[in-house]
């Protein structure tokens, strides 16, 4: 397998650890960053060592009603959740992401990381977290929070809506493959020459799973750009789909007369709200990123 194809697998294993939730790392200020930025997940180069960083995007209607888009990586360093459990406290109600029942209803100690078909992505991530020495988000996160409202499909509906559309994960690599190779197609040979040189970097270092998470986290800005061709049509069941249930619930929420809120999903959903959010007369007013990944150079 070529360099350019482990690259583009790298970005399908982000993929999943980016869109779904089933079941120095953060700066003490975080860095307010002007408004008309649109990323919600970076990859940074600092003296120091490497950070990968998510955003928290305000916005606010003309009602003064706020949500904010909180990206998640389910897999990062402690602090970084440890920072969102902190933040978290100031809303009146956290919107979060997980197919599947609330995690009230999983049983105390039993919460799982996937369930049904979505099963694989689940033993996938906790693989990526032990192999990456990181932690998981549904260990970390504070999910029996009083304020943390359910705001996602049930296995029942997902399963229903993605027969509907005829989605399968084959169809969504498929597609995800398609933009990837569309969007690269003129600097294939460039590419394969950086992946083949981080691949033999990493071999050279003494901490391989250090400098593994350097190479994954330095593509996974790609996500973005390749899931606004994934959702291109109709969109899918794994990101656009969840995201209308999701919105339904914030609508419920808002109508009860909630004033501050946030949405805490995957990053790769958030372009998607963010649209969604601006067509119901919202504006972008704030935004600030918190590092989920340090990766000091050694």
């Amino acid at each position: 397998m070529s360099p350019m194809k482990h690259a583009a697998l790298a970005v399908c294993l982000l993929f999943t650890a980016l869109v779904h939730g089933v079941d120095k790392a953060v700066a003490d200020k975080p860095v307010k960053q002007p408004a008309e930025a649109a990323d919600f997940v970076r990859f940074v180069e600092e003296e120091s060592g490497d950070a990968l960083e998510t955003a928290i995007v305000r916005f606010e209607s003309p009602q003064k009603v706020t949500v904010d888009l909180v990206g998640a990586i389910h897999i990062a360093d402690k602090s970084y959740y440890d920072a969102l459990n902190e933040r978290f406290r100031r809303h009146e109600a956290v919107l979060y992401e997980l197919v599947g029942p609330p995690m009230e209803k999983r049983g105390k100690g039993k919460a799982v990381e996937g369930g049904g078909n979505l099963e694989w992505i689940g033993t996938m991530q906790a693989r990526m977290r032990d192999t990456l020495k990181l932690q998981g988000q549904l260990t970390s996160i504070d999910y029996a929070a009083k304020n943390f409202i359910h705001a996602d499909m049930s296995w029942e509906q997902f399963e229903k809506t993605r027969e509907k559309k005829q989605e399968s994960f084959l169809k969504l690599y498929l597609k995800l493959w398609q933009v990837q190779s569309a969007a690269g197609a003129d600097a294939s040979a460039n590419a394969d020459a950086a992946a083949l040189a981080m691949l033999f970097n990493m071999m050279t270092k003494k901490d391989v799973s250090m400098e593994l998470k350097r190479g994954l986290a330095s593509q996974m800005d790609a996500v973005e750009a390749l899931m606004g061709g994934v959702e291109a049509g109709e969109g899918t069941v794994i990101v656009g789909e969840r995201n209308r249930v999701a919105f339904e619930v914030l609508d419920k929420q808002i109508a009860a007369g909630k004033k501050n809120l946030a949405i805490f999903y995957g990053a790769a959903h958030l372009p998607d709200m963010e649209k969604r959010l601006l067509e119901r007369g919202f504006k972008r007013v704030n935004e600030e990123w918190l590092r989920a990944w340090w990766m000091p150079y050694q």
